[in-house]
């Protein structure tokens, strides 16, 4: 499997509770009907947290880490290509315009390395 993750900021003003009941009813159904080869896709919010050891931010660069899942590299490149179309482009914008801080879109192709855990008696 491919993976890549999108990092995003909320736009300003909006709640975080908004932010994500748009993400979910709205936009999360949108993207998925636009992207007919995409496996997978997961969203990941983000909230401060802190303890006695590690100090809370409640400014965060990113409000949402967002997992795009595809057999490959080139079902990932083929989906891209189908948003950049004209029609596809405006209609995704334009929804992320309600929603995001659009410069603040990041995608990162990841790599995953997993440590088994051993079961403890």
């Amino acid at each position: 499997m491919f993976k890549v993750m999108v990092m995003i900021k909320r736009k300003s003003g909006l709640s975080m509770e908004d932010f994500i009941d748009y993400y979910e009813s709205m936009h999360a159904p949108l993207g998925f009907s636009k992207v007919p080869n995409l496996k997978r896709y997961v969203r990941h919010f983000i909230r401060p947290y802190g303890n006695a050891v590690y100090g809370a931010d409640t400014t965060s660069a990113y409000d949402v880490l967002t997992e795009l899942w595809f057999d490959d590299e080139a079902d990932f490149n083929r989906g891209m290509a189908y948003l950049t179309e004209p029609e596809t482009a405006a209609i995704i914008a334009a929804d992320e315009e309600k929603l995001f801080e659009r410069s603040s879109i990041r995608f990162m192709v990841v790599e995953d390395h997993e440590t088994r855990i051993p079961a403890k008696p």
